[in-house]
């Protein structure tokens, strides 16, 4: 053992087994195979999951059959998803000729141009030619990767289809064999059962246990031992997939070559378990991704009840679907049927409660844990959703409440999953004091995600509760105030109202009991009858009723009113604490205002933050600072934490500088913390270097929902806060356009990190991204020089950078502007319009779209593509996102974008490498302007630094290349003195155009 030292690790992860000696088991696989071929079937189709050695059986087939009878290809089709059948046939002749060793003088190759004018060349000259130097033999392909080819569009030359094609080779070539590798699904393996008329299939499975021990233990045989129980705790947590089995084998094998101990004990194996996950993300992604959402939520259900079962120590989990349902989750056909496809696609037992491999399911408790996954069910219907929300804004602009209430409903009913409606539905139906429907809505919601609808819950719970007192219902209201206290048992509101109705219900039984006295009394005096008894009574009830409570409530009135206080947004009415204007909900602007004592991003869960979140509101600094460190640690990407993290140091410091910076937190999510990771960073950077005369930097976030109204709101707010210095925002040119003359009233300087409209100037506006003018000049020289004399543009005109890209294109562009089409016109037939381009010799589409047209701008790249029509696409920096890339796919390919920063760019690249190390993925031109915003303020601090102190100091910026995200940063009124980068869409990518020089 002490000689293992030297060597090398003996398993294998990362690549296909091609070593037979290497290769352990699926003798029956290969029997199977065997006896297909001999019985001269044409083709047999082999399936199972990734990573299960499909490809090291394939490998394989060469070793364990008789080549005597046979000649095997092997022929890989990854990366070959968008190659025509042409180029795909030129290189499977290339394979054979290599795998023959055949050179040019016994067979002459077809080239790809020769097979795009003749495709009968492959089948008529190449493969008779290769059959004639096998002699006695027989051709079998082995395909890896078939089901790459998903469906019939993929792979198309002049209509010939790849699956067709093959499929008329085997009628046509009698000593052709096809093996191919498919189906990661049951789906896609039916779809090519059902194609080749029923071949034979069969399954490459996870391997037995005995298997399983051979290929744990006989490579490192010699050099490490494992003790039969380790042999056991490895089954355990891979059952036998060879991936993840050979992965903790690798790791086992590298930590006893550190520890130098050569003996495995079932312990090394669990601590182990860690390492091995991390090793092998790429493999447990595969599983992720190639789910559908559903598949998805539910795979994360069931490894959430394993959990809670192995925690409980219950033998068999609950039930998943039972288990969404307590998570707030409506059970939909589609994921009742998503458990179905999981047990039949391998990935659950037959139970339908166990995830299949142990190893699997730990990694989707720690990476997909139930509370975050089921959020992908707002995906359904999104497009429909988000367009009728678009219509619940403008309602509610327009106080129009119950068509906001049947507009949310509309929405539910298309995805009863989207939780996003839930609270904005329950506290409209809070409004019209529908409370029966508003805390049915408001308890789903507090189900599926407690901290961001806690709040909003209970203030429901307790506005039913009054409700219910003024209606004299004491023993009713008891009910409500009662569930407040078992969510959170130190409300003292809650605890206020239940003593308040103990009282009123003691009183009540206090009166009852005087007037049975009076009632026993006058029977005992015959002194009136017993109907004139009950007479009275009807009469004398209410009125000493009326008289006691009257005195009580006199004196709880004059208690109360000089002894307590009421809460932010109510008023003393009648002596009880109440909301102004009859409301029963309080103003929450500050809500979505943030140093540190609450989350504005309540979707991102991260139990660290929350804690620290409360330590920061106790005032405990340091240990806000602990909990928040962990928090980064546990979701280095979400730049919310670490601002907190930073303002809790710099309140334990005191006295910090304060900015404040504007997001859409809510209805743009990516973008706020886009934007916000520029601003940490920032700040991450100054207090780390010491901060400025012994103060370090605090930024408040705050949240305008892309409201326009909302952010009229927080902008008064923020002007008011003396201890705001500047602020970086908004999101977005239609909410800093909102908000500008606030701002400018208050004299308070603003930076924005992503409004272009050239519609926004002012002497406290200052801009880091360059104009529209820049952008629209950019663009029009580019559609020139690429001589597009002929363009269409795309724009929506309710939205300022929308209008404002369009109105800048138009005066630099030399060509012809044949037609505007705007994306808020009603009656708009894009089909048509594009059709109508034809017949006008249109060249090319510029697409201005706002953000939320960004799904029907794609549509019109797809339409352009699937009609063929070969328009060139350029546009705005909207479309400068994934989500182009990811549903724009094919169609977008080539399109030209001009953005204000590009993470490729050489300038750049110095900034976005240290980003990219600090948040832990690549980054987008918000978070490099929003940087540069945050630099400008620090650049104007002085001393004693006060707003006006500031505005004298922005004019004269001019940060070096160094201190910024990789431009030079100067003001000329206002604006930044940069250009616009263009970029390209080139094999699903965005690429630097022209070296991405200004």
């Amino acid at each position: 053992m002490n000689n293992s030292t030297a060597r090398r690790n003996p398993y294998i992860i990362g690549r296909s087994i091609y070593e037979p000696e290497k290769f352990f088991g699926r003798d029956n696989l290969f029997k199977f195979i065997e006896d297909c071929l001999n019985s001269n079937t044409r083709i047999l189709l082999l399936h199972g999951q990734r990573r299960i050695g499909t490809s090291s059986v394939l490998q394989q087939i060469p070793h364990k059959l008789a080549e005597n009878k046979f000649v095997f290809i092997n022929f890989d089709l990854q990366g070959h998803s968008q190659s025509s059948l042409s180029e795909i046939l030129h290189k499977l002749s290339e394979a054979i000729a290599e795998t023959l060793e055949l050179n040019s003088d016994i067979i002459s190759l077809p080239s790809k141009e020769e097979l795009e004018n003749n495709l009968d060349i492959f089948s008529n000259n190449f493969l008779p030619r290769v059959y004639q130097i096998l002699g006695d033999r027989n051709l079998v392909i082995l395909l890896d990767e078939f089901d790459i080819i998903s469906s019939d569009d993929n792979i198309l030359n002049h209509g010939n289809n790849f699956f067709r094609y093959l499929q008329s080779l085997l009628d046509q070539q009698e000593k052709l064999f096809i093996i191919p590798v498919v189906g990661r699904t049951q789906h896609d393996l039916q779809n090519l059962v059902d194609l080749f008329n029923t071949p034979p299939y069969q399954k490459v499975d996870l391997l037995d246990e005995i298997t399983t021990k051979q290929l744990i233990t006989k490579p490192a045989q010699g050099m490490l031992e494992y003790e039969e129980d380790a042999i056991r705790a490895i089954f355990e947590l891979s059952s036998g997939h060879p991936y993840f089995t050979q992965a903790i084998c690798f790791n086992l094998f590298l930590q006893a070559k550190i520890a130098k101990i050569w003996k495995v004990t079932r312990s090394d194996v669990e601590g182990i378990v860690d390492k091995t996950i991390e090793s092998v993300e790429p493999g447990l992604v595969g599983f992720w991704y190639g789910l559908s959402v559903d598949e998805k939520v539910v795979f994360s259900a069931v490894a959430e009840a394993q959990k809670i079962a192995i925690e409980q120590s219950e033998s068999f989990p609950e039930d998943p679907l039972i288990l969404l349902n307590k998570y707030g989750v409506i059970v939909t056909i589609e994921l009742k049927k998503a458990a179905k496809k999981l047990t039949l696609n391998g990935f659950l037992d037959e139970t339908e409660r166990r995830v299949k491999i142990e190893l699997v399911r730990r990694w989707l408790v720690e990476n997909h844990p139930l509370k975050k996954a089921i959020w992908r069910l707002e995906k359904f219907r999104e497009e429909e959703i988000n367009r009728i929300s678009e219509e619940a804004i403008k309602l509610h602009q327009d106080g129009k409440n119950q068509n906001v209430i049947d507009a949310y409903e509309e929405i539910l009913k298309l995805n009863p999953n989207h939780f996003s409606t839930l609270a904005a539905l329950a506290e409209k139906y809070l409004e019209i004091y529908n409370f029966k429907k508003s805390l049915e809505i408001y308890e789903r919601a507090y189900q599926i995600d407690y901290i961001r609808n806690k709040e909003g819950f209970l203030l429901a719970l307790e506005a039913y509760g009054n409700n219910l007192i003024k209606q004299r219902k004491f023993i009713e209201a008891k009910a409500p105030f009662q569930k407040v206290l078992k969510i959170e048992a130190d409300r003292e509101s809650a605890k206020y109202k239940l003593r308040e109705i103990e009282a009123e219900i003691e009183q009540q039984e206090k009166l009852e009991k005087q007037q049975a006295q009076i009632y026993q009394q006058q029977l005992k005096k015959r002194l009136v009858t017993i109907e004139s008894l009950q007479n009275q009574k009807a009469l004398i009830r209410p009125v000493i009723l009326g008289l006691i409570l009257l005195g009580i409530s006199i004196g709880s009135i004059v208690v109360y009113r000089f002894s307590t206080s009421c809460d932010e947004g109510q008023q003393k009415v009648d002596g009880s604490c109440g909301y102004k204007q009859n409301s029963l909900i309080p103003n929450n602007i500050q809500n979505n205002i943030s140093r540190g004592d609450r989350t504005l991003f309540f979707s991102i869960p991260n139990t660290y933050r929350d804690q620290g979140i409360e330590a920061f509101k106790q005032g405990n600094y340091s240990q806000a600072i602990e909990l928040f460190r962990q928090a980064i640690t546990a979701n280095r990407s979400d730049p919310e934490v670490r601002i907190y993290y930073n303002n809790a140091i710099a309140r334990q410091r005191g006295n910090p500088f304060t900015l404040a910076v504007v997001v859409p937190a809510e209805n743009g999510r990516d973008r706020a913390l886009e934007i916000l990771r520029g601003v940490a960073q920032s700040q991450d950077q100054f207090n780390a270097n010491g901060g400025r005369d012994n103060r370090l930097l605090e930024i408040v976030i705050a949240n305008d929902g892309d409201d326009p109204k909302q952010a009229q709101k927080i902008a008064q707010q923020l002007a008011n806060d003396k201890s705001v210095l500047g602020v970086i925002g908004h999101g977005s040119s239609t909410t800093t356009k909102a908000a500008f003359n606030i701002y400018e009233q208050a004299d308070i300087p603003v930076i924005s990190p992503t409004s272009t409209a050239n519609t926004l100037q002012g002497k406290d506006f200052f801009k880091t991204t360059p104009s529209d003018a820049a952008s629209g000049e950019k663009l029009a020289k580019y559609a020139i020089d690429s001589r597009l004399n002929k363009v269409m543009i795309v724009y929506n005109s309710d939205n300022s950078y929308s209008n404002t890209l369009m109105g800048e294109f138009r005066i630099n562009f030399k060509g012809q502007i044949i037609s505007l089409i705007d994306l808020n016109n009603e009656t708009l037939n894009i089909e048509q319009e594009l059709k109508d381009s034809a017949s006008k010799q249109v060249q090319g589409i510029v697409l201005f779209p706002s953000v939320q047209y960004i799904a029907t701008t794609l549509d019109i790249a797809k339409a352009n593509a699937d009609n063929k029509l070969g328009l060139k696409l350029l546009g705005g920096d909207t479309l400068y996102n994934q989500k182009t890339l990811q549903d724009g796919g094919n169609a977008v390919e080539g399109l030209v974008v001009a953005v204000p920063w590009f993470r490729e760019a050489p300038q750049a690249r110095d900034f976005s490498q240290t980003a990219k190390r600090l948040w832990g993925g690549d980054i987008s031109w918000r978070t490099a302007t929003s940087y540069d915003a945050a630099q400008a303020f620090i650049n104007s601090l002085s001393p004693q630094p006060s707003r006006e102190t500031i505005l004298q100091k922005l004019p004269q910026t001019n940060l070096s290349a160094k201190l910024t995200s990789g431009n030079e940063l100067k003001f000329q009124k206002g604006e930044r003195q940069s250009e616009a980068v263009l970029v390209k869409i080139e094999s699903g990518k965005f690429t630097c155009l022209n070296k991405c020089l200004p």
